[in-house]
């Protein structure tokens, strides 16, 4: 048997030797899967000792020879069904860009073209979820095989396997619980899920390793991608014994990733030599070769022998179009900062330590340059090894060590309809309902338990109380409700659920029929017939990057809740 070369892993594989129980138990392989839009990577770390090392997988299929944290994100199927993917060598037609299948809500700006991922997945007549699941299961296969060279396969198997997958902040709830849906189904369990901003905040932090950080001190991060741009601001409220972080307004982003460069200009030397090395440097030209293109000669276009010259300015009016737009999601991401500080007279209101860029695109000198025009008091950085902070950064944030993100920002309103009396102040217009219980005239408002900007501190659960009345003599699937969570992004929150600023988030249904009876009330209504009135609490718990749903009564945890997005 191979052994392990690391200290750590010695340690666990002479542990191993005996066999005990209890070192079975305790040991832990995390495994940080990015799955990006033009790019994905899986890192890893074995959680035990003080210092465990954050690990990229640098080999991969169809790449040897070159070792590089990620691959593109890249998979075609043959007839038979089989695929290749990443790297490899593919025989027919390629589907990219998928990932921002799972979230076809999102607004696309004007210059970003329409991906071909969604007529290509129609001509292989596979849903997205399928595509992202088999391009996981074979990174995740190929990563394991990799480990495996590194430490003995039996200790390997022994380790319990804890997964973080890695999102946009800037995703619905529904597109996280597919990705979520997508990873299972490649044999990922059990699961967390992490925002790619938060994890990239982890990894910058990390590599500061505390120097020049003071408390109150607050920085943006800016994750350009491939496809998406999310920016999350931090405040940092304390230091020691372990770093720990707030989050300070509500995160901001959208479809401004640089997958749009790449779709705009085709080509693998545009999207390595050009897009990160751009200056804008007037007097620079970038050669661009199409080797057997057999192209005519265009001396008016600067295109030469299958090769075309491009000047600054053909560049920049290629990248001006993005750029534009993270400036603009920048601006408004440090504006709010500054406000909301402002508010709660922070002795440091009008300071932000730095921004962060991190991202493939992120190593931009271009989006650097730009940035600090924009922000000249502001310190723009880019931490070495950028390009794989996320992925490094969600194995960090499963290390109890490593900083902390104690609060996040709701990023919109949530909360439930329900009927309540009938005020003729703020209810003119709306339907009426009779009550038989309490003879009263209802009618449908909404309650928001959770509202936009609210601090959601990491595990706190917020109760949402529900009331129902039966006619007695109801049989058990009586006893199974169905309730939707609704959400809205306006800036002050509606009072009545029909309205187009109100969007269905996602249907709990509450299974209540194994609980006991006696648990319920019995009430006669105004209507002379006897009723049953149930009360019950569904229980929302705040997780890094999605809510946690439970079924309550009287305090304690029964029955069941699914959400179905």
């Amino acid at each position: 048997m191979q052994r392990p070369t690391s200290k750590l892993a010695m340690e666990a594989f002479e542990d191993m030797q005996g066999m005990t129980t209890s070192y079975e138990s305790e040991d832990q392989l995390i495994v940080a899967l990015d799955f990006g839009t033009t790019f994905s990577g899986i890192a890893y770390a074995f959680a035990n000792g003080d210092k465990p090392e954050v690990v990229s997988i640098m080999d991969w299929p169809g790449l040897e020879g070159f070792k590089q944290p990620k691959i593109p994100t890249l998979i075609s199927y043959d007839d038979n069904g089989d695929f290749t993917w990443g790297g490899q060598k593919h025989k027919s037609d390629v589907v990219q860009g998928v990932k921002l299948l799972l979230d076809p809500d999102q607004p696309r700006p004007l210059y970003l073209p329409e991906s071909t991922a969604k007529s290509d997945l129609k001509r292989l007549d596979k849903p997205p979820v399928k595509v992202v699941a088999d391009f996981i299961r074979a990174m995740y296969q190929h990563s394991l095989s990799k480990i495996e060279s590194a430490v003995p396969a039996q200790y390997l198997s022994m380790c319990q396997k804890q997964f973080v997958l890695t999102v946009p902040a800037v995703w619905s709830d529904k597109a996280k619980d597919t990705t979520l849906q997508a990873a299972k189904e490649a044999g990922l369990h059990p699961v967390t899920m992490i925002k790619e901003p938060e994890a990239a905040a982890m990894y910058t932090l990390h590599t500061l390793q505390d120097r020049a950080l003071a408390v109150g001190d607050a920085f943006v991060i800016c994750d350009a991608g491939g496809g998406t741009v999310d920016l999350i601001s931090y405040e940092i409220t304390q230091l020691k014994p372990t770093l720990e972080l707030k989050e300070l307004v509500p995160g901001k982003g959208g479809m401004a990733g640089s997958l749009g460069l790449n779709q705009r200009f085709e080509g693998a030397q545009f999207d390595r030599s050009v897009k990160t090395a751009f200056r804008n440097d007037l007097y620079e030209d970038y050669l661009i070769n199409f080797p057997l293109a057999e192209l005519k000669d265009d001396v008016r276009n600067n295109l030469k022998v299958n090769c075309w010259n491009m000047t600054s300015a053909d560049v920049k009016a290629i990248f001006d179009p993005l750029i534009t737009d993270i400036q603009r999601l920048v601006e408004e991401q440090v504006n709010l900062v500054k406000v909301k500080r402002m508010s709660e007279d922070h002795p440091k209101a009008n300071e932000i330590k730095a921004i962060f860029l991190v991202g493939g695109f992120g190593s931009s000198e271009y989006l650097k340059s730009q940035l600090e025009q924009d922000h000249s008091t502001i310190q723009i950085i880019q931490p070495h090894g950028a390009w794989a902070a996320i992925v490094k950064g969600a194995v960090l944030s499963q290390l109890p060590e490593e900083a902390s993100i104690v609060s996040s920002q709701a990023t919109r309103h949530y909360g439930v309809s329900a009927r309540h009396v009938f005020d003729p102040r703020t209810d003119q217009g709306q339907p009426q309902h009779y009550d038989p219980v309490t003879g009263k005239t209802r009618v449908l408002t909404m309650t928001w338990y959770i509202h936009r900007g609210d601090d959601l501190i990491r595990e706190q659960s917020i109760t949402f109380p529900f009331f129902r009345s039966l006619v007695e003599g109801f049989t058990d699937d009586r006893l199974v409700f169905c309730d939707e969570l609704i959400q809205s992004e306006k800036n002050i929150a509606p009072r009545h659920p029909s309205t187009s600023a109100n969007k269905v988030n996602c249907v709990l249904t509450a299974d209540l029929s194994k609980v006991d009876r006696s648990l319920f009330k019995k009430v006669m209504g105004t209507d002379g017939r006897n009723y049953v009135q149930v009360f019950y609490d569904l229980v929302v718990t705040m997780k890094p990057a999605v809510m946690k749903f439970s079924l309550e009564i009287k305090g304690e945890e029964m029955g069941s809740v699914s959400a179905k997005f």
